[in-house]
């Protein structure tokens, strides 16, 4: 499996956030409020093909599973960027890691391409699974591209251009952020201590610049890796702490789903506030995104045909 690793390819260095005190005080307030909002709802999900990761009902939220369960969630105030990414991280840290002897990502990678009159979305579907004993390592499915105008405006464009081919140039799917020795253990073994987390990755990196490689690591951790709930909230937090990285709150990923974000340069990592999963890595300018429909483990066993990375 080649050690081959992509990362952020521009980097524009941003303030640093908030100190951490200012962050503590305010989480605190935050954690408060939404306890005494707290009330239990349970109401019944709908999962699509490509999914939707949370289903808003009377302000709060149900998380999509793989074994169809719901996880009561509160509603969360708007507040600072980082009490709110902070709380979203407890959420996440909170859930079981899962069972199952396959773990499953379910995405969508959306490009738009421009012309000199119209927009151009083409979307592919991807389903990666991973073996719990890893006994045949990574699967992959990838459907079909498809591309289609992105509104009616470019549509009308389009038409007056003569609907030449959309697919001209048509991506087959993302490259995946090949795994690498980040550590002797398994990727589930990862530290859920911030602190510790931070150390570990950085074993490996004798050459990038600390944040660009956190960047870079945390976008495979996120994306194509079985890390648990607990690691990926810490990953967050590390993320969060990174000189250039900005917290924002109320960002809206290219499916319309909003969420708080974590910004480096170009790129944004958007998180669910009330789960705190991940809705998507996108582009700030929305020309594409890794759109999440649901990851976890589960007990159906991944396709014969799937292909292998």
């Amino acid at each position: 499996m080649s050690k081959e690793f992509q990362l952020i390819d521009e980097v524009m260095p941003q303030a640093p956030p908030a100190d951490h005190a200012t962050l503590a005080a305010a989480r605190a307030r935050m954690l408060g409020a939404a306890r005494r909002r707290h009330r239990p709802v349970w109401p019944k999900v709908g999962l699509a093909a490509v999914a939707v990761s949370a289903v808003i009902a009377g302000g709060f939220v149900a998380v999509p599973l793989l074994d169809r369960t719901s996880v009561q969630t509160a509603a969360m105030p708007q507040a600072d960027a980082g009490a709110v990414l902070a709380a979203a991280a407890d959420r996440l840290a909170a859930q079981p890691p899962g069972t199952g002897a396959w773990w499953r990502r379910e995405m969508v990678q959306v490009a738009r391409m421009k012309t000199a009159t119209y927009t151009v979305e083409q979307r592919v579907s991807d389903v990666l699974w991973a073996s719990r004993d890893r006994a045949v390592g990574y699967r992959t499915q990838r459907g079909p591209v498809s591309a289609k105008p992105h509104t009616p405006a470019d549509e009308q464009a389009w038409k007056a251009a003569g609907s030449p081919d959309l697919c001209t140039g048509c991506q087959s799917g993302k490259t995946y952020f090949t795994p690498l020795k980040l550590t002797t253990k398994p990727v589930t073994e990862l530290p859920t201590e911030p602190g510790a987390l931070r150390a570990e990755l950085l074993r490996a990196n004798d050459r990038e610049a600390p944040e660009a490689w956190l960047w870079g690591v945390s976008k495979w951790l996120l994306l194509d890796a079985e890390s648990t709930p607990a690691t990926r909230a810490a990953l967050y937090r590390v993320l969060a702490g990174l000189l250039g990285v900005r917290v924002e709150n109320d960002v809206t990923d290219i499916e319309g789903r909003t969420g708080v974000a974590l910004t480096y340069g170009r790129q944004q990592i958007i998180i669910d506030r009330d789960s705190g999963n991940l809705l998507a890595i996108q582009e700030g300018d929305g020309s594409s995104a890794y759109v999440i429909g649901r990851m976890g483990w589960t007990h159906d066993p991944a396709p014969k045909e799937s292909t292998f990375s």
